[in-house]
């Protein structure tokens, strides 16, 4: 009978664990951007934008494993509902990419870089990545 309360708690410890990672955001302004040259900048978005194509790989991939952990949950075998990744880090990763970008665009086309970057076409397919995402 003593050791029903401490077998609980592992337990309630191992199914919180089973909800998903939290997000970590990107900040959208980061204090070295002021000093950042225009190929810099231009490498930065680069590098944004490829975690942004990962993460909303990562978002799909998490929505896949979440239908067949909610249909197995539903239908056949009740604990396999605690599998599910309810927390959607990847998409709120993958918008504070956007907006990253979104700031780092407007600060390399304010300097004068060239090639110009133009922002509308930037967005439109971010955007369109993170729908998928969400």
């Amino acid at each position: 009978m003593t050791y029903r309360l401490p077998l609980a708690l592992v337990g309630l410890m191992v199914l919180t664990a089973c909800a998903g990672r939290d997000p970590n955001p990107v900040a959208e302004v980061q204090n070295s951007d002021a000093s950042l040259s225009c190929a810099q900048l231009r490498s930065e978005i680069g590098v944004n934008s490829q975690a942004v194509r990962g993460l909303v790989d990562e978002q799909q991939n998490k929505q896949t494993k979440n239908i067949v952990a909610g249909t197995a949950g539903a239908i056949l075998f009740f604990p396999a509902l605690f599998f599910m990744d309810l927390k959607g880090a990847s998409g709120e990763e993958a918008r504070a990419y956007q907006r990253r970008n979104q700031g780092l665009m407007n600060r390399y086309n304010s300097k004068g870089c060239r090639p110009e970057i133009r922002i509308e076409t930037q967005t439109k397919k971010q955007a369109k990545a993170a729908r998928t995402a969400d």
